[in-house]
């Protein structure tokens, strides 16, 4: 059988699963809008191609996610064989923390503990820095907040200190900024994502929160879709609500059906009134995250401490994205996406092979880290329970951290 023939052989068999996953590269080089897509291709093809078992996972219209790392899976250890000694805690160049679950809305002896091991770090010279998926705060707010929790910079000037600290405020700004997109509709609850809009140069924004106080605007004190006071087709076609290029929806405490019905309507009508001219694009929809859930504190049930789950940005964002049929697509600003992690590597210098990712959160922490190609230390402090890690196990789900540590233990006072 000559080459042609095995060539052709072969397409038959496979074409269809080369084509979805091809499909799968082009539409992530799509949504990261990057400006080399055919090494962004390769470079998530061959992550695929590390990954033991190549499942991708789809949520409606959300971005594709690699179920396993980039990486050969390590073995399935026992908890307590998964706790790093301080030596080998020590062997990396770059330690790069999640804030939510890990630093603050924690327990107060779990943040002692953490904010003692990045105060050791930090005297050993070690590269710190700070990813969240919080976009409700600027940069400059979440460094005030470690200060506070006794985190030592020592002389870093404040620059440097906004050096350290990423944010899904600041990479989202940053992503509209680099896209010349000016007037995008914002959903969110406090102004920590206008105030990074405003670093930018970004200004011209609509937004449901008043951009000095904070509060929430009259037209939006109706949670209804219909029978608020103005109703949503008359406040759009206000000067005021006119002309938006592009829809940010972040993380917002007080969602409502009036704001996301907003959102869902400026896409649909900008199709309708766009789509036959030539260029024609969806009208761009942006999550800060893609956090399916969250923890808002603890509480006691029947007796028993409890966490009062919350309903995450990317939850947020799907309600608008699964309103049209199919779902159309969004871009993920936040962990564990292609976009933030191009950011670590390009514009931070972060060498993946030499940083540790420490999180509380197996579907953004680690599997940022596992994608990108990075060592991981999950802390049972937050989302992520114990029994939650182990069926990840169990199930072999392909989000494995290479280490782990228990609640209220400390590493290395």
């Amino acid at each position: 059988m000559d080459a042609h023939e095995k060539y052709k052989q072969y397409l038959v068999a496979n074409g269809p699963q080369l084509q979805d996953t091809i499909s799968d590269a082009v539409a992530e080089a799509v949504r990261a809008d990057t400006p080399d897509p055919i090494k962004f291709v390769a470079d998530w093809l061959s992550r695929q191609a590390g990954a033991s078992n190549g499942a991708l996972t789809h949520a409606g219209g959300a971005p594709a996610t690699p179920a396993s790392p980039g990486k050969d899976l390590p073995p399935h250890i026992p908890a307590a064989d998964r706790e790093p000694t301080a030596n080998q805690f020590l062997t990396y160049e770059t330690y790069i923390f999640d804030c939510d679950g890990v630093i603050w809305n924690i327990a107060p002896e779990d943040t002692a503990t953490s904010v003692a091991t990045i105060n050791l770090l930090l005297r050993e010279n070690k590269r710190v820095m700070f990813v969240t998926n919080n976009s409700n705060k600027d940069r400059a707010a979440f460094v005030k907040e470690l200060e506070q929790k006794k985190v030592d910079f020592g002389g870093i000037s404040h620059e440097k200190k906004l050096g350290m600290m990423i944010s899904t405020a600041y990479t989202t700004a940053s992503y509209l900024k680099e896209r010349g997109l000016r007037r995008p509709f914002v959903i969110t609850s406090d102004l920590g994502l206008l105030h990074e809009f405003a670093h930018v140069g970004i200004t011209e924004y609509v937004t449901c929160i008043d951009k000095t106080t904070g509060q929430l605007l009259p037209e939006f004190d109706s949670v209804r879709m219909k029978g608020g006071t103005p109703e949503i087709g008359e406040l759009m076609d206000t000067p005021a609500y006119r002309d938006v290029d592009s829809i940010v929806v972040g993380w917002d405490i007080g969602l409502t059906a009036r704001k996301a019905v907003m959102a869902i309507n400026y896409i649909k009508w900008h199709e309708e009134q766009h789509k036959l001219e030539p260029g024609y694009k969806q009208l761009p929809l942006i999550a800060c995250s893609g956090d399916a859930g969250g923890v808002l504190g603890t509480t006691t049930n029947a007796g028993q401490k409890m966490k009062v789950r919350a309903i995450g940005n990317g939850a947020m964002c799907e309600l608008v994205a699964r309103s049209f049929d199919p779902p159309i697509q969004w871009l993920d600003m936040g962990k564990p996406s292609d976009a933030l992690l191009s950011l670590l590597a390009s514009a931070y210098k972060v060498d993946m092979s030499k940083a540790l990712m420490v999180g509380d959160t197996l579907q953004t922490d680690i599997v940022f880290g596992n994608r990108g190609m990075m060592h991981t230390l999950l802390v049972l402090s937050g989302v992520t329970t114990l029994e939650e890690c182990e069926e990840a196990y169990d199930k072999l789900l392909g989000v494995r951290p290479d280490l782990q540590k228990p609640e209220k233990t400390a590493l290395f006072r």
